[in-house]
């Protein structure tokens, strides 16, 4: 059973005088500032290893109470202590100091690593040998030796006189027949000579390159809504943060803002309130209506305490405090949560939101979960919770750890 879950059970049972002598007691206690674990001993005499060794004041108790309840720690340590509410009113129970002893936490020390010069840094570069750039000028070189008076006198007596003219009229006649001969045989082969110059008129296709389709993505679809689908789920401000925002309930449905990893941000549905869940803790898919509006109501009339009531509980939804109390008289209990104002009652509590009755529980049932399920196909079913839904309500049954029950009702769409 969660301690939430737990408060509300205590608060249906003890009357307000108590309450206000054990919040009297904690306040008293608290006065100087101690961890919880060491005030429930001092209070009770008794150990309890649930409780958190973080140090808390008087005025963090009563900040606490005015908040919401909304603080784990601090939940804890009140529904404990409510427990012994006994123990707490009788004078029996001497106060007890604890003194805590003091750690030391040795930090090691770390060690910071030494940065050597690289090779290539050490290494000092090389001295370059100048070149230079001017090339030598060869010395001149004569290309060929003057030729002597002498040589020349003899290459002047070795001139041979000309040759006598010859005739050339068979020549003329010879390149006259070539030049017939080459103009009949380049008309014979212009055809073929054209054919290999001129372009082709067959037209050439060009097959252009088939690219293949894409296969088709499967796109995956954004999330949109949810149900819870465990019996209690804390809603936290961060995914990993322990600062829980409110305690949803298996049914509840949401809205999804924002995906990240293994958590969903949720929209509360009231002052723009937001928290953030696992996954592991909702379910994506719900089914339809399992049972008519008929059977919710008929079950209800022979199931569960309707001493309180003078019309059938249906007809409390929607109304304000004010009628509520007009019909059913004035509540034994209050508490609130960040979403929900709760109205008690003998056995039973009334769920507010935004000023109206929203839900209807009853505490310490005498129904269990197989004879609950005689109703029939259940909407969403676990180990510790069932719910059923008609087109106008839904039915759950919350089991705790000592098999007791609790069934609430709610009216859908509101």
């Amino acid at each position: 059973m969660h301690v939430s879950e737990r408060l509300l059970q205590l608060y249906a049972t003890l009357d307000r005088q108590t309450r206000d002598i054990v919040q009297q007691r904690i306040e008293t206690n608290l006065a100087d500032g101690k961890s919880l674990a060491a005030s429930y001993h001092e209070l009770t005499g008794e150990t309890n290893d649930s409780l958190s060794d973080e140090e808390k004041s008087a005025t963090d108790f009563s900040n606490w109470l005015k908040d919401g309840k909304t603080e784990l720690d601090l939940l804890t340590y009140y529904v404990a202590l409510l427990e012994k509410s006994e123990m707490l009113q009788s004078e029996g129970a001497l106060p007890q100091t604890v003194k805590p002893t003091p750690q030391s936490i040795a930090e090691p020390v770390v060690s910071k690593p030494v940065m050597e010069p690289s090779p290539e840094e050490t290494m000092e570069p090389e001295a370059e040998t100048p070149v230079d750039p001017t090339p030598t000028k060869p010395r001149y070189v004569p290309e060929s030796t003057i030729p002597s008076r002498t040589e020349r006198m003899k290459s002047h007596r070795e001139i041979k006189p000309a040759r006598p003219r010859r005739n050339k009229g068979r020549g003329w006649l010879i390149g006259l027949i070539a030049i017939i001969l080459i103009s009949v045989g380049g008309y014979a082969a212009y055809p073929m000579i054209s054919d290999l110059f001129e372009p082709s008129s067959t037209p050439t296709v060009t097959e252009e390159p088939i690219t293949p389709e894409p296969e088709p993505v499967a796109e995956t679809k954004a999330l949109e809504e949810v149900w819870i689908g465990v019996k209690n789920a804390p809603l936290v401000s961060e995914p990993a943060s322990e600062d829980v925002v409110y305690v949803a309930d298996i049914g509840d449905r949401y809205d999804v803002i924002e995906e990240r990893d293994d958590a969903l941000l949720l929209d509360l549905g009231l002052n723009e309130l937001t928290g953030w869940v696992s996954r592991d803790e909702v379910v994506t898919e719900w089914t339809a209506a399992s049972i008519n509006d008929a059977d919710v109501l008929d079950w209800l009339s022979t199931s569960v305490n309707q001493t309180l009531f003078d019309e059938s509980p249906e007809t409390y939804f929607g109304m304000d405090e004010n009628e509520l109390v007009g019909n059913v008289g004035a509540a034994s209990g209050f508490d609130s949560d960040a979403l929900h104002e709760y109205l008690v009652y003998s056995g039973l509590f009334f769920t507010m939101k935004n000023e109206q009755v929203e839900a209807i529980d009853w505490s310490n049932t005498d129904q269990t979960k197989e004879t609950f399920l005689e109703l029939g196909e259940p909407t969403y079913e676990t180990e510790d919770g069932v719910v059923y839904e008609s087109d106008t309500y839904s039915l759950r049954l919350f089991v705790g750890e000592d098999d007791s029950t609790r069934v609430r009702l709610t009216k859908l769409n509101q």
